[in-house]
């Protein structure tokens, strides 16, 4: 309900598009089988309006990549293949990328 809440109330500036990145981002960060307020990117700790930039900007898309699947890897709690289903990607090529970082 928080969620819902929280996006009914955003107004959306990219639209459709960052709506749908909303709503696949939460599902990636979701822990459990619902979205939460906490699991969307434009709601501060305390539930109010837009979070802070991310800071990606001029930042090699390759470590991007390493940020976002090291930092699953953490939330999924070091489990290789549920951090492989949130990255939306099969365990072997997580493995492989695990492997291309030294993490492995």
């Amino acid at each position: 309900p928080g969620a819902m809440d929280a996006m009914i109330r955003y107004e959306w500036p990219g639209n459709v598009r960052e709506l749908m990145n909303t709503v696949e981002r939460g599902v990636v960060l979701a822990r459990s089988d619902y979205i939460r307020q906490a699991d969307l990117p434009f709601v501060t700790e305390d539930g109010g309006g837009p979070a802070p930039a991310v800071g990606l900007e001029n930042v090699p898309l390759a470590d991007v990549e390493a940020r976002a699947i090291l930092a699953t890897l953490k939330s999924a709690e070091g489990n290789k293949s549920e951090a492989a289903r949130r990255l939306g990607i099969t365990r072997k090529t997580l493995l492989k990328k695990l492997k291309q970082y030294g993490e492995d």
